[in-house]
């Protein structure tokens, strides 16, 4: 009973999402059939997040106002997410030193790839939800500043935004029970309609890229864990990780796996001061994911249009590049263009190539998501080690 207790949701969404795939696999573009429910279930999750960011991030900046160490646990977080990217993206850098799968690649063969993807599309909520994540976030911190210099005045306040904060995290968990049907469904047509895309001249950045993921999600993040906690913290660790792990494989959206990591790190010691600020903040600028994603495609870019592969000089502006493309990619699955315009623009490439570049972004979403959401409750547990206790 204590096992199907602890794992039983957990089991009900693995099982949704094996489903899902072996319907893929079978059925192929045939599972379109079960798209609306998978758009429906997530388009409901993608709604909520609105006002989950909204409350929890204002009353997360009100707290840490009124605590006293607002600006000292700020400049950890930062900090501890550029360290975080850096190291990831370090990982990826190392690998295309080791084997580059494009030195051999054509650009027309790419660009006879996108050509016969143009007419998918995203949904247009997902669209507004990535372009307004960030100015969303701004906003709230902002809301929750001024609360905090209401001082007495602004008590009630306060209070509202923490029941609020409470009311839509206990929404979200009913939603959720609905987990393993519609994220089934959905992750039944991502599977039936991209399986087949990944085979081609793409592949290389799959392989390189999953590499680099399984390095960082198992190894680097054990490390970080073990640093903040050594074995117990990192026994706790992995336990608490099963359930919005797979949630991020099978939703493609850290924004959707923001309660559970919210919950998550909490079990694993984490003052909720600290996860109700670094998780959500984190979930728009810290990915380390994308972090990666972003070296891929700019070696991609340079190798195959650019006609040289980087060397060890090209380190930093590669490793840096990719940082800041993991800070402005949206947090819904496929959320957007920017991360691919932004790299096009500071290499001097038309922007017609970003297109292009968007390709490998679909291939590498699920995975690149499981390390954007993991990587958000492992900094929880470094900013909870390096802030003070009061």
């Amino acid at each position: 009973m204590g096992f199907l207790k602890n794992y039983g949701f957990s089991l009900l969404l693995l099982a949704g999402v094996i489903a899902g795939g072996i319907c893929g696999a079978i059925w192929g573009e045939g599972t379109a059939v079960v798209r609306p429910v998978g758009e429906l279930f997530l388009n409901i999750v993608f709604i909520l997040i609105v006002p989950l960011i909204i409350f929890s991030i204002s009353s997360a900046t009100c707290k840490l106002c009124r605590s006293g160490i607002a600006w000292r646990l700020l400049g950890t977080t930062l900090g501890t997410f550029i360290v975080m990217s850096a190291v990831a993206g370090l990982v990826g850098f190392i690998l295309f030193m080791i084997w580059n799968p494009f030195t051999s690649a054509q650009p027309e063969a790419f660009l006879a790839n996108i050509q016969a993807q143009e007419g998918s599309g995203s949904f247009s909520i997902k669209g507004a939800i990535a372009s307004s994540l960030l100015y969303l976030i701004t906003a709230s911190m902002l809301a929750g500043f001024i609360v905090a210099l209401l001082k007495e005045k602004g008590n009630r306040i306060a209070a509202f935004l923490e029941s609020a904060t409470n009311w839509i995290v206990k929404i979200v968990s009913y939603v959720m029970y609905a987990a393993p049907i519609g994220i089934g469904c959905y992750f039944a047509w991502t599977v039936g309609s991209l399986g087949g895309t990944i085979l081609g001249e793409y592949a290389g950045a799959v392989y390189i890229y999953l590499i680099a993921a399984l390095v960082v999600f198992v190894v680097i993040n054990s490390a970080w864990v073990m640093i903040s906690g050594g074995p117990g913290l990192l026994a706790r660790f992995w336990r608490g990780m099963v359930t919005p792990s797979l949630t991020a494989i099978a939703t493609a959206s850290s924004a959707v796996c923001i309660p559970l990591n919210l919950e998550a790190a909490k079990g694993m010691g984490v003052r909720p001061l600290v996860a109700d600020s670094v998780i959500p903040l984190g979930t728009n600028i810290h990915k380390d994911g994308s972090v990666i994603g972003g070296v891929v495609k700019v070696v991609f870019l340079l190798t195959v249009f650019g006609g040289a592969a980087p060397s060890w000089e090209a380190l930093f502006v590669v490793v840096g590049v990719g940082i800041l493309v993991g800070t402005v990619m949206g947090a819904v699955p496929t959320g957007g263009m920017t991360g691919e315009l932004l790299i096009c623009s500071v290499f001097g490439y038309p922007p017609e190539i970003a297109a292009v570049l968007m390709v490998i972004s679909t291939l590498i979403d699920i995975p690149a998501t499981l390390l954007n959401s993991t990587g958000n409750v492992v900094a929880s547990v470094l900013v909870n080690k390096l802030s003070p206790e009061k």
